[in-house]
């Protein structure tokens, strides 16, 4: 008897033996929400009914295999204060207007109620229709890693200059963010999502140093992953850029799948992070820009690879061609069980 496509998922993140990897696209930063299938919808960011469908539509469309929301890293930014425009088919989402102008605006702000509070319900909604609808696909819930919150709710380069000259406030404020993250994350979990997903791209080696991701960053994380561990899911945490000098802080991250950028080796990320979990990573200008053939062909040495979960390596452009996708997620499942060895 074979996998299911939720099976395979949360097997390939246990560790377990499956037939051949997943090929998932996991929504929130990483979503496949193209021009094309969002231009056939409205309110998908609003309405629970919509932002389902879409998901939906993702799956039916483009052959991952996961249900995953939300389609943008805004809808925390927002419960914190920040002005956010919604976007359209052409155009993400994207903040307008910082929230805070200092960290203490952001300590004074109260914890928000993700069963209440801005989009987060909307969220939740979404992914309780999606696991009443799907009981053999993996509903992937999405949330903004705590880096790349603080500078979505505060100017970036303030900030990142207070990592020197006020860092005991600067992880005040993530400890913070992350007991959001913390509560909006369980909830997620307690209405369907059986995987989490943690994106947080502005926590790369080139701009924080692996100093100071070891001190802010990895901590918080882990604190990520063990919520949700007992929370009963699965885990994905996305880091961008080269996360080679990540690797020893990241190996201190328990019971998480680790997905990287095109630009990161992953026979290497994979043995510097004993053997955990590793998922990616298709160049997302080559799913936007190349042709099917070149997509399949370096699909074909990701398998060869041993990666455990194939996807893209990044955010994709909405202009992003749905054959491009196809051609990506075909190749997977045509030639995913062959012996990779």
């Amino acid at each position: 008897m074979g996998f299911t496509e939720k099976e395979r998922l949360l097997a390939a993140l246990a560790k377990e033996k499956v037939d051949r990897p997943p090929v998932v696209c996991p929504g929130g930063m990483m979503s496949a929400a193209t021009t094309a299938v969002l231009s056939a919808r409205a309110d998908y960011q609003t309405d629970p009914a919509a932002m389902a469908g879409v998901a939906e539509a993702i799956r039916e469309t483009t052959g991952f295999e996961n249900l995953g929301v939300p389609f943008c890293m805004t809808v925390e930014a927002e419960l914190f204060g920040s002005t956010v425009a919604l976007g359209d088919a052409g155009v993400e989402p994207c903040v307008t207007e910082y929230g805070a102008a200092a960290l203490a605006d952001i300590l004074r702000q109260p914890l928000p109620d993700p069963d209440k509070d801005g989009r987060s319900p909307v969220v939740l909604e979404a992914i309780r229709l999606l696991a009443s609808r799907h009981k053999d696909v993996p509903v992937i819930g999405n949330i903004t890693g705590p880096v790349s919150l603080a500078t979505s709710v505060m100017d970036p380069m303030p900030f990142f200059r207070l990592l020197r000259k006020a860092p005991e406030e600067v992880a005040a404020v993530l400890d913070h963010l992350t007991a959001y993250l913390i509560s909006f994350a369980r909830r997620q979990v307690a209405c369907g999502a059986d995987v989490i997903a943690i994106a947080d791209p502005t926590a790369t080696g080139e701009i924080l140093g692996s100093a100071n991701f070891r001190r802010f960053v990895a901590p918080l994380l882990q604190r990520l992953a063990g919520e949700i561990r007992a929370a009963g899911a699965g885990l994905i945490i996305h880091i961008c850029g080269d996360a080679k000098l990540l690797l020893p802080a990241l190996r201190q991250v328990d019971g998480a799948a680790f997905s990287f950028d095109s630009l990161v080796d992953m026979r290497a990320a994979k043995q510097g992070l004993d053997q955990a979990p590793v998922m990616g990573n298709l160049n997302t200008q080559l799913l936007h820009t190349g042709e099917p053939q070149r997509i399949a062909s370096v699909a074909r040495l990701l398998l060869n690879a041993g990666i455990d979960i194939l996807s893209p390596a990044c955010g994709i452009s909405l202009a992003t061609p749905r054959e491009n996708l196809a051609a990506f997620t075909s190749t997977v499942k045509e030639l995913g069980s062959l012996d990779r060895a």
